[in-house]
């Protein structure tokens, strides 16, 4: 059965940059669904968004199943000449073509450090959440020597739900660490093999195991109110000492190893710190390499602009959890930002480490990617309203010249350390 498509943007294919933002739609007669949308050229694949709304193409057409028809595929391309196609993805496993093109794309002359790009460019290559270059395997992070003569415990809580597909490598990065863990998954209720993975994990790192290593003290398979509800759940199961350390860490990403080790022993050696976070490295769904991001030092200005903290390598004090009251349950996609702006609130002495502590993993069906364009957008715009008490409109945020610095510091980061400097 026929399948229609229409690309809208780049509307100028003549006109192209290294960042391309891709928009379209797409249906099929027989009432297939669509599942996904990916842009593949010579070395890499890049996966967009699919169910976003498209009421005019209904108006239009009135055989198109549903308004949410839109797709959206955003990502970096090399420069020279590039074979572009997009295909899509359909609930019964087929595909079809949507786009075969070839397209030159310019070279930038001048480096994104030393002022060449514009803020399109910057977000794309410094913060991407796509691949970046062809996929390799992950290069592992060398931590310093532990040197604290005490180290806090840390609990870490796992919210799942339907990712059994990935919530061993998930499990596994945290229960194979070198440190004190104490470790919850709270699942919502998932039926793809998640609590086979569970029991065996369970038996595996049991919860009277040695005191000084990870311990898997609790999981439970039961419906939530999603993802903020299951995580407050799930530190709800935990205790320790105010200066004590906790997290969490989504069911498709995982900390490297040593990385635990390294924060305990970090926070064991600086007492007066209560907010901990890292570098990013970002990997497809095998867990290879695509992308890394690296992040300035703190800046609390730009904290209240814009989120870049990697949500999986976030670490803080239990004594300031308690204070500031925990998770805010309404949030769904800015639950990490609410809960650093609130840090930030209590005065909190937060810092930025020069590690690389966690992966990232982008994949079609990952929250990040889906959310944004539904509740995400409201959510941030809710919290940048809240911390700035007016309205704030996106377009202000755009080339905001706090964060072209910040961005432009993450560029020389980034050339710093592929001459293999590692910048404080």
């Amino acid at each position: 059965m026929p399948v229609h498509s229409h690309i809208d943007q780049p509307t100028d294919w003549s006109r192209l940059t290294r960042c391309i933002i891709l928009r379209g739609w797409a249906f099929a007669d027989d009432g297939r669904a669509l599942t996904g949308a990916r842009l593949l050229t010579r070395d890499r694949s890049l996966h967009g968004v699919v169910g976003l709304p498209r009421p005019d193409v209904r108006s239009a057409l009135p055989i198109a199943p549903t308004d949410d028809t839109g797709f959206e595929i955003r990502g970096t391309l090399p420069a020279g000449s590039q074979q572009l196609r997009v295909e899509l993805l359909f609930s019964d496993g087929s595909t079809a073509l949507a786009l075969d093109r070839t397209v030159r794309i310019p070279r930038q002359l001048l480096p994104l450090w030393l002022g060449g790009g514009h803020w399109t460019e910057l977000m794309f290559f410094q913060m991407p959440s796509h691949m970046a270059y062809p996929p390799r395997p992950i290069s592992l992070e060398e931590f310093p020597p532990p040197r604290a003569a005490r180290r806090p415990r840390l609990s870490v809580v796992t919210p799942a739900y339907r990712h059994a597909a990935y919530l061993e490598r998930t499990m596994r990065g945290v229960l194979e660490q070198d440190t004190a863990v104490d470790y919850i998954v709270q699942d919502g209720g998932s039926r793809d093999g998640t609590v086979e993975i569970l029991q065996q994990l369970a038996r595996e790192f049991p919860t009277a195991g040695d005191a000084a290593r990870p311990r898997l003290v609790a999981w439970t398979s039961e419906r939530d109110a999603g993802q903020a509800d299951a995580i407050a759940r799930g530190f709800a199961r935990t205790a320790g000492a105010p200066s004590d350390v906790m997290a969490y860490i989504n069911s498709d990403d995982f900390y490297l190893p040593g990385a635990l080790r390294f924060v305990a022993d970090y926070f064991g050696r600086h007492p007066e710190v209560d907010v901990l976070y890292g570098h990013r490295v970002v990997v497809d769904e095998q867990s290879r390499e695509i992308a890394r991001w690296f992040l300035p030092r703190h800046d609390a200005a730009v904290l209240r602009l814009n989120d870049f903290v990697p949500q999986e390598t976030l670490f803080w004090r239990r004594r300031l959890w308690d204070r500031v009251g925990g998770l805010d349950t309404s949030f769904q996609f800015a639950v990490d930002w609410d809960l650093l702006l609130r840090f930030d609130a209590a005065g909190a002495n937060i810092v930025r480490v020069p590690y690389f502590l966690a992966c990232f993993r982008a994949h079609a069906a990952q929250k990040t990617s889906a959310v944004m364009h539904s509740t995400g957008q409201s959510e941030i715009t809710r919290l940048r309203e809240r911390t700035h008490g007016r309205p704030f409109p996106a377009n202000e945020i755009e080339g905001h010249p706090l964060l072209v610095r910040y961005l432009r510091r993450s560029a020389f980061l980034e050339f710093a350390w592929n001459l293999g400097l590692r910048w404080p």
